[in-house]
């Protein structure tokens, strides 16, 4: 009788070791007491910052204008189409030098870091206006990508192409987190001051209100892994060890 206690108290202790990450550490997005379905959020806006590659281009119905804004060619720098891939656009887009600065074709050159892509927009506008009438001007920022790591099933760098792209989107293209992955993820964030470490947990859907919840070019999204991962638990074979002390414990009941 001592024995079958013992043995029913083992399998009781490694049943809860097996399934100790509890469901409320794995759902996103909870009611964690907000008091309601909407919350209000601010995205920040990203300000454009020495080593970005900027894709600019000048639309003009002057042929020849629009040659020589836009460089398509490639010679000296200029815009890139969309089937170009990541290389041309770090040979052919706009690389904004240590001093912060691009040089156009005919206006030359102007700083643009610490502005947005809407106010580099502007600016741009407002030189080239001198030149061209009714020239319309477009900024994007050409290498905006972020990095996920850890506990996520397709790890890597991803390129970016929408500007309100939040840690739920780098997820999803990673093809979300393992099961062993902490819901509490890390975000690193380049600024001109050093490197920003940041926490945010998305079980909890206050987590959309944080300014790392949209993400910025050349963030890094870590996801740490719990701790059973780390001692080893995720390739015990749990199920063939309880089918081997059940079947011992009827062997004992039988014997007895």
């Amino acid at each position: 009788m001592k024995k079958n206690s013992l043995i029913i108290f083992l399998i009781i202790i490694l049943a809860a070791i097996s399934s100790c990450v509890p469901h409320r550490k794995m759902v996103y997005l909870q009611d964690k007491g907000t008091g309601g379905d909407t919350l209000t959020f601010s995205k920040p806006e990203y300000k454009i910052k020495a080593g970005d590659i900027l894709h600019i281009r000048v639309l003009t119905l002057d042929e020849e204008s629009f040659m020589t804004f836009n460089n398509i060619e490639g010679r000296g720098g200029g815009a890139y189409s969309s089937r170009e891939n990541q290389i041309s656009v770090y040979l052919h887009g706009y690389t904004v030098n240590d001093a912060g600065e691009v040089t156009l074709p005919i206006i030359g050159v102007m700083k643009v870091t610490g502005l947005t892509t809407d106010e580099a927009m502007d600016l741009i506008s407002k030189q080239i206006s001198e030149y061209l009438i009714g020239a319309t001007v477009i900024v994007k920022i050409a290498n905006f990508s972020v990095t996920i790591l850890g506990e996520v099933r397709r790890p890597g760098n991803y390129y970016v192409y929408d500007n309100r792209f939040t840690i739920m989107d780098i997820i999803g293209q990673a093809g979300d987190l393992t099961e062993f992955g902490n819901r509490k993820v890390n975000v690193v964030r380049q600024t001109e001051e050093g490197a920003i470490f940041a926490e945010l947990d998305i079980t909890d859907r206050k987590s959309v209100s944080s300014e790392f919840y949209y993400l910025q070019p050349n963030d890094l999204v870590y996801v740490q892994p719990y701790v059973v991962k780390r001692l080893g638990f995720r390739e015990f074979p749990f199920s063939v060890l309880f089918s081997a002390v059940t079947t011992l414990i009827l062997l004992l009941n039988f014997v007895n």
